[in-house]
C-alpha cells in the first residue's frame, strides 16, 4: 500500500487543514440555503444550478489538497454526483432513472478509489461489514417490492451504494469519517427509496439533501484526512 502515500505526494496536497475551515464554512452556507430555498417551495432551472453549489466547494477542496489518482477519482466522482443532483432536479422523461444512472457511478468511483487502500482482514471491518449488509438487507425488503418496473435499477443501485460503504468501512486509514460518510450516504438514498416507494416522509426534501450534503463532505474531508495520515503529516 506504499504506492497510495506515494501517489498523493504532490504539492498540491500539501496545505495545513487549517485551510478546511473556511471552504467548508461556505459549503454549509450553501447548503443552508438551498434548502431554505427548496423547504420554501422555490422552483425553477435556477435551482438546479444552487443545489450543486455545496458539491462545487468540495471539489475545489479535492482538488487543492489531495493529489495524483485519490484526487482524480475524487473529483469524478463529484462530478457524476453533480450530474445526477441535476437530472433529479430538472423533471423530464425517466429523469429519476438517468439520476439514478449517474449517482451509480459516482458511488462505484468513490468504491474504486476507497479500495486503492483497503484493508479487509480485521474486527473493525467485519463488523462494520455486518451492519451495513443487515441495513442493506432491510431497506432492500422495504423498498424492491414497491419499485415496481424500477426494481432492477433500485437493486442495482443498493449493490453499488452497499460496495462503496464496505470500501469506505475497509479503508486502511480507520477514518471513521469515510465510514460515518457511507453511512450518511446510505441513509440519504434509503429516504429517497422509502419516501417514493413506501410512504412519504415528513419533510423528505430537507432530511434528504442534509444527510447527503454532510455524506459528501465526510467522505471529502476523510479522504483529506487519510491522505494527511498517509504522509505523515
Amino acid at each position: 500500500m506504499t504506492g497510495y502515500a506515494t501517489a498523493n505526494n504532490t504539492p498540491s496536497a500539501t496545505h495545513s487543514p487549517d485551510d478546511l475551515r473556511v471552504p467548508l464554512f461556505a459549503f454549509a452556507l450553501a447548503s443552508a440555503l438551498y434548502m431554505a430555498l427548496d423547504a420554501s417551495a422555490a422552483h425553477g432551472n435556477w435551482m438546479a444550478l444552487l443545489k450543486i453549489v455545496p458539491i462545487l466547494i468540495l471539489a475545489w477542496l479535492a482538488n487543492r489538497h489531495l493529489g495524483g489518482t485519490t484526487r482524480r477519482l475524487a473529483l469524478v466522482a463529484l462530478a457524476l454526483s453533480a450530474t445526477g443532483d441535476v437530472l433529479l432536479a430538472i423533471p423530464f422523461p425517466n429523469h429519476f432513472v438517468f439520476g439514478l444512472g449517474a449517482f451509480l457511478l459516482a458511488q462505484l468511483t468513490y468504491t474504486g478509489n476507497f479500495l486503492r487502500a483497503a484493508h479487509f482482514p480485521s474486527r473493525r471491518f467485519v463488523l462494520r461489514a455486518i451492519a451495513i449488509l443487515l441495513a442493506a438487507l432491510l431497506l432492500a425488503q422495504q423498498v424492491l417490492p414497491g419499485a415496481g418496473e424500477l426494481a432492477v435499477p433500485v437493486a442495482c443501485y443498493i449493490v453499488a451504494i452497499v460496495a462503496m460503504a464496505l470500501s469506505a468501512a475497509a479503508h486502511r486509514s480507520g477514518s471513521s469519517l469515510l465510514f460515518a460518510g457511507a453511512v450518511t450516504f446510505m441513509v440519504s438514498d434509503a429516504l429517497i427509496a422509502i419516501n417514493r416507494f413506501v410512504d412519504p416522509v415528513p419533510l423528505a426534501g430537507t432530511w434528504i439533501m442534509l444527510t447527503y450534503y454532510a455524506a459528501q463532505a465526510l467522505l471529502v474531508v476523510g479522504l483529506i484526512r487519510a491522505d494527511l495520515v498517509s504522509r505523515g503529516a
